[in-house]
């Protein structure tokens, strides 16, 4: 996924802002979609987003994504995005007619960022995968299910599937460093 993070940035402000917030807070493409400038808050020690369709709540934006940071709290690809803009419009995500983006519009700049991609089952990256990635992520990182729970506004039962993913990744990880260590010979 680094390179759809470079691509993203090469293409354009907008589009490495987009992915940052997909792969660093887990929203839903609705809830992208209806994100605004005030929903944007920046605090010293973490850059929160307030989700206010469907499950409100507040989201911390991971300046870590993947193993790889993204700026600091203060400046990140979504902060340097609204700093560009020249405009007063309350959406964050915004097209070329000036309005918020559409859901076509934003799966079109999905499609365009992900076209030469392949999941490990040999099949283009769907945006949903994003917040599956970023669920599999938190929890790697030792997030309690209930905590998840919040900051995603999916429900346990929903996450339980993302838990497993996580302690499988987990257990090859923990295979692959067993394997590095040298043994002892007999």
């Amino acid at each position: 996924m680094r390179s759809l993070f470079r691509k993203a940035k090469k293409t354009g402000k907008q589009e490495y802002a987009l992915i940052y917030v997909l792969f660093g807070a887990g929203l839903s493409l609705q809830e992208v979609l209806h994100l605004e400038r005030s929903h944007s808050v920046v605090e010293p020690q973490q850059h929160i987003l307030q989700i206010n369709y469907g499950a409100e709540r507040q989201v911390p934006i991971n300046q870590w994504v993947m193993g790889f940071r993204y700026g600091s709290t203060s400046t990140n690809p979504l902060t340097q995005w609204l700093k560009s803009r020249k405009d007063e419009l309350a959406a964050i995500f915004i097209n070329d007619a000036s309005t918020a983006i559409t859901e076509a519009e934003l799966q079109n700049i999905w499609q365009e960022l992900t076209a030469d991609l392949l999941t490990p089952q040999g099949e283009n990256p769907q945006i949903f995968q994003a917040q599956q990635t970023w669920c599999v992520e938190m929890l790697m990182k030792g997030i309690e299910l209930e905590d998840l729970s919040i900051l995603s506004g999916m429900d346990i039962k929903q996450l339980e599937k993302y838990a497993q993913r996580a302690r499988n990744k987990s257990a090859l990880e923990a295979a692959a460093r067993l394997d590095q260590k040298k043994t002892p010979k007999n």
